[in-house]
C-alpha cells in the first residue's frame, strides 16, 4: 500500500481588493487537514500533509509545494490530494483559468496559478498512482459569467483543453465547485464551507462502503453530488482505472468488486439518495445530536421511536393496573410529542415514572425530550440512570453520546458512540452520530498552525520556506495581534486628536491675538481642525470600532470645559472680559472660537456614534 500525500490551501484574505474577503476558506482547509491526520479520522501521516493559508499561500511558495509533491515526493503506489480553498476568475484576454493566491492582482492573471498549463505538466509527469484536485473556488469577475453555458457551470474556469487532456490521463480528478453567481453570499455549516461540511461527513461515514468501511474517492464524489444543492454540487472530472482509496486499507485482487460497489452510490444497497437527506422526523437519538446545529437525517424509520411500539391491548389486558396506568401514559406522551407538544409530553413522563421510575422507555423518551430542549446535564442525568440498569442498551450509549458532544466532551462520546456501534453495529442512526461528532472535532480543535510538517525530501529553500511561513501565520493567529491593533488604533486616535484641538486653538490664537492678520487664515485653520476630527470620528469608528471612539468623548469634555469655565465661574467671566477690554477688535474672534468649542463637543461625538452604528451593522451583514 503507497502512501496518501496531501496540499491543502485556503485564502481568505487578499491583497488585491478585487478579491473580496472570505469567511470560510482557511477554516475549511484547516478542517480537513486535522482530520485526515486524526488518529480517529483518515489516519494519514502528518508529514505527509502540508497546510498553506493566507500569506503562506503565495505562487511561489504553492509552485514549489506543488512540484515536490507531485514530481518529488510522490511514488508509483501514492495518492496525492491537492484542496484548494479561495477565489478563481478568468483572464478577460484570453480566457484562460487562474486560481487567486494570497498575492495574486485580478489585472495581473500572470500572478496567479494557471490552471491548466500548471495541472497539465503536473499531473501528466507526476509518477503517483492517482490524484485528486479538489477546488472549492469563489468565481471573481463577469467575464466567468459570460463564457457559460448554465447558470452552474464551472467548465470555463479549467478549459477545454485541459478537460480533454485529463480524459487521457488515468486516475486523475478534478472535482470542481464553483458558485454559479460573483455576488452570491458564502454558505457554511458547522462554522465552515457548505462543501467542507459535506466532505468531512462523507469521510467520516456518509460515504463508507457498509461492506468494510472504506471510502473510496468515487463513491466520495457521488456523494456530494447527491447530498449538495446546485449553488455548491461539484462536477467531477477526469477517468479511473481502480478504486482510489482514501480511507482504510486498500483491497487487493479485487478493484471491479470495489468498483462496483463504489459505483452503487451514497445511498449504499437501500438505493436511497443518501444518508443524509432531509425526511420526515428525526429519532430520539438525533433529536439530541440536533443541538450540535448538525442538520442531517436518516431516510429510514428511526430506530428510536420504532422501538417505542403502541400498547397492545392484549398485553395491557395482563399488565397490573399501575403498569397499565404508566403504559398509557407513555403512549400518550408519544402521541403528544408527535404533535409536537413537548412540553406536556414530558409532564406524561413524569407521571409515568412517578408510577414506574425504573422504566427504561419512558427514561430514554425524558432524555431525548430533556436534550432537545438544551437541558443536557438533567438528560445526561436520565442516560446514566438507564445504563445503570440496562449496562447493554445501545440506545442509552448513543444518547450518551450525542449529549456529551453537546457539552464538548468529544474523546468521551466517541467512546460512548463506538460502544453503541459494538452493541448495534448496523444502527444507521449511532452512525450519523460519530459523523456528527467527528466532524465537530475536525472544526473545534483545528489547529492555528499548519497541521503537517515539510513533506520528506523537501529541498532546504522549500522546507525554510514553509517553516518561515508557518511561523508567521502562527504568530498572526496568536492572541497578540488583537492587543496591538487595538492599540495602533487607540493612538491613532489620540493622535488625531490632538492634532485636531491644536489647529483650532492655533485659528483662534491667530484672531485674537493678530486682529489685523486676514480673517481667511485663522478661520481655514479652524476649520481644518474640526473637519480632522469629524473624520477621524466617523470614518474610523466605522472601520476600527470602540478603540477609535474612546478618546472621542473625553475631548468632548475638555471642549465643553472651556466655554464652561469662561462664562460660568466668577474668574472665568473677568478673564473673559479682561480680554475683550484689552482687545475689542478680537471680540468677533472670540466668538467664532467659542462656536468653534460648542462644535468640537458635539459634533464629533454624534459622528462617532453613527459610524459606531454604520461599522457594526456591516459586520452582522457580513456575518
Amino acid at each position: 500500500m503507497g502512501r496518501r500525500l496531501g496540499l491543502l490551501i485556503g485564502i481568505n484574505q487578499y491583497q488585491d481588493s478585487s478579491f473580496r474577503p472570505l469567511r470560510y476558506a482557511e477554516t475549511d482547509a484547516r478542517a480537513i487537514a486535522h482530520w485526515l491526520v486524526n488518529s480517529r479520522g483518515g489516519r494519514w501521516s502528518s508529514s505527509d500533509v502540508q497546510l498553506l493559508l493566507g500569506a503562506q499561500a503565495t505562487r511561489q511558495s504553492i509552485e514549489q509545494w506543488l512540484a515536490q509533491l507531485c514530481l518529488q515526493a510522490a511514488g508509483p503506489d501514492d495518492t496525492l490530494f491537492l484542496y484548494f480553498a479561495g477565489h478563481a476568475f478568468l483572464d478577460e484576454g484570453r480566457a484562460e483559468g487562474y486560481l487567486a493566491l494570497a498575492d495574486t492582482f485580478y489585472q495581473q492573471p500572470a500572478s496567479g496559478l494557471q490552471l491548466a498549463t500548471t495541472l497539465l505538466q503536473l499531473l501528466g509527469r507526476s509518477p503517483a498512482r492517482a490524484i485528486i484536485c479538489v477546488l472549492d473556488c469563489f468565481q471573481t469577475g463577469r467575464f466567468w459569467g459570460q463564457r457559460r453555458a448554465s447558470p452552474f457551470d464551472c467548465k470555463p474556469l479549467p478549459g477545454p483543453m485541459f478537460l480533454t487532456a485529463l480524459q487521457q490521463l488515468p486516475n486523475r480528478f478534478l472535482l470542481c465547485s464553483c458558485r454559479g453567481n460573483e455576488f452570491a453570499p458564502e454558505q457554511g455549516e458547522q462554522n465552515v464551507g457548505m462543501l467542507a461540511h459535506r466532505l468531512l461527513l462523507g469521510l467520516c461515514g456518509g460515504a463508507a462502503d457498509p461492506t468494510n468501511g472504506q471510502i473510496i474517492f468515487q463513491r466520495l464524489a457521488l456523494y456530494l453530488q447527491q447530498s449538495l444543492g446546485e449553488q455548491q454540487r461539484p462536477q467531477l472530472f477526469g477517468q479511473g482505472l481502480g478504486p482510489v482509496v482514501l480511507v482504510g486499507e486498500e483491497e487487493t485482487g479485487a478493484p471491479a468488486t470495489a468498483m462496483a460497489r463504489a459505483g452503487a452510490g451514497a445511498g449504499g444497497e437501500t438505493g436511497q439518495p443518501g444518508l443524509f437527506q432531509r425526511p420526515g422526523g428525526p429519532g430520539p437519538v438525533l433529536q439530541a445530536a440536533y443541538q450540535m446545529g448538525q442538520v442531517v437525517q436518516p431516510t429510514q424509520t428511526p430506530a428510536g421511536i420504532a422501538q417505542l411500539s403502541p400498547l397492545q391491548p392484549s398485553s395491557a389486558m395482563a399488565m397490573p393496573r399501575t403498569e397499565q396506568q404508566a403504559a398509557l401514559l407513555l403512549q400518550q406522551a408519544r402521541a403528544l410529542l408527535q404533535q409536537q407538544k413537548p412540553a406536556e409530553a414530558l409532564g406524561h413522563l413524569e407521571q409515568a415514572l412517578q408510577l414506574m421510575p425504573t422504566n427504561t422507555e419512558a427514561l430514554l423518551l425524558k432524555g431525548q425530550l430533556l436534550g432537545t430542549a438544551g437541558r443536557f446535564a438533567e438528560a445526561m442525568q436520565v442516560v446514566e440512570q438507564v445504563l445503570g440498569q440496562e449496562p447493554s442498551n445501545a440506545l442509552a450509549w448513543s444518547m450518551r453520546a450525542a449529549l456529551l458532544a453537546n457539552l464538548g466532551q468529544f474523546e468521551e462520546a466517541l467512546r460512548a458512540v463506538e460502544r453503541s456501534l459494538s452493541l448495534d453495529p448496523h444502527n444507521a442512526e449511532t452512525q450519523t452520530i460519530k459523523s456528527a461528532i467527528l466532524v465537530k472535532m475536525a472544526v473545534a480543535q483545528t489547529p492555528a498552525a499548519p497541521t503537517g510538517a515539510p513533506l520528506p525530501g523537501a529541498s532546504p529553500s522549500a522546507a525554510s520556506s514553509s517553516a518561515g511561513a508557518s511561523a508567521t501565520a502562527g504568530a498572526s493567529v496568536g492572541s497578540g495581534r488583537g492587543p496591538r491593533r487595538r492599540g495602533r488604533a487607540l493612538l491613532i486616535s489620540l493622535a488625531l486628536q490632538v492634532a485636531g484641538l491644536g489647529l483650532g486653538l492655533l485659528g483662534a490664537w491667530l484672531a485674537i491675538k493678530h486682529p489685523g492678520a486676514p480673517g481667511v487664515l485663522p478661520l481655514t485653520i479652524e476649520g481644518l481642525g474640526l473637519a480632522l476630527l469629524c473624520a477621524n470620528a466617523l470614518s474610523g469608528c466605522y472601520f476600527d470600532g470602540f478603540w477609535r471612539f474612546l478618546p472621542i468623548p473625553l475631548v468632548s469634555l475638555l471642549a465643553t470645559a472651556l466655554p464652561a469655565y469662561l462664562f460660568l465661574t466668577q474668574s472665568g467671566r473677568a478673564r473673559l472680559a479682561a480680554l475683550v477690554e484689552a482687545n475689542p477688535r478680537g471680540f468677533t474672534a472670540i466668538q467664532f472660537a467659542l462656536l468653534w468649542f460648542g462644535l468640537v463637543a458635539i459634533l464629533p461625538f454624534l459622528l462617532a456614534l453613527l459610524g459606531l452604528l454604520s461599522g457594526w451593522l456591516r459586520g452582522a451583514r457580513r456575518r
